[in-house]
């Protein structure tokens, strides 16, 4: 029927006729050529644009993670400082074995030293996980001898880089004495236990 159709055509329609014939073609192959092209170039757009996005999230994440390693830093820092402060168990009993022999360097008479059991340090109402390591000691020390010499002893005991707290402070004479006062108070120090483990 449409053989029928192109025969009975003059001359100028059926160069028509081819002619848009062949521009259908042209289009037909050229819509599936550029058509696979474009949705190739849309996936590449699409996959840039994903690149892009993780790219910045990565960026994103290495200054959060760079902001995060000096905050370890900093806190690294103060751990050592704060660890420093802290006595090891080891250094503790060694502190309080040697408190007698120290009074006796500053013409101090030793007249009792009563080391208490250590106690689980708490701020507060209960234990936070960087204090589950954290011990206090105290000891209960009573000597005699000048004014001068006790005071002598005393900034002997804080002059040290780990703390050491004293408290219930008396200084004064015994009865029948009018020279040698005698002091009582309570030395209180921090103990480390991790101190001990990474020896």
């Amino acid at each position: 029927m449409i053989l029928e159709r192109l025969i009975k055509l003059n001359e100028y329609e059926r160069i028509s006729v081819a002619v848009l014939a062949v521009l259908v073609c042209a289009f037909v192959c050229y819509a599936s050529i550029t058509r696979n092209s474009v949705v190739r170039l849309q996936t590449a757009i699409a996959n840039y644009t994903d690149i892009q996005t993780a790219y910045a999230d990565a960026e994103n994440q290495q200054t959060e993670l760079s902001g995060l390693g000096k905050l370890f830093e900093e806190k690294e820092e103060q751990f050592q400082e704060y660890q420093q402060q802290c006595f090891s168990v080891a250094e503790a009993v060694q502190f309080f074995e040697g408190i007698n022999a120290m009074a006796l360097t500053y013409n101090l008479k030793p007249i009792s030293r009563i080391v208490s059991e250590p106690k689980r340090f708490v701020v507060g109402k209960e234990t936070k996980p960087q204090q589950e390591f954290l011990n206090t000691q105290s000891a209960k020390i009573v000597v005699a001898g000048s004014y001068f010499d006790i005071i002598d002893f005393l900034s002997e005991i804080f002059v040290r880089r780990q703390k050491v707290s004293i408290s219930n402070l008396r200084i004064a004479l015994p009865p029948g004495e009018d020279f040698y006062p005698k002091a009582s108070f309570e030395i209180s120090l921090i103990t480390d236990l991790s101190k001990d483990a990474k020896k």
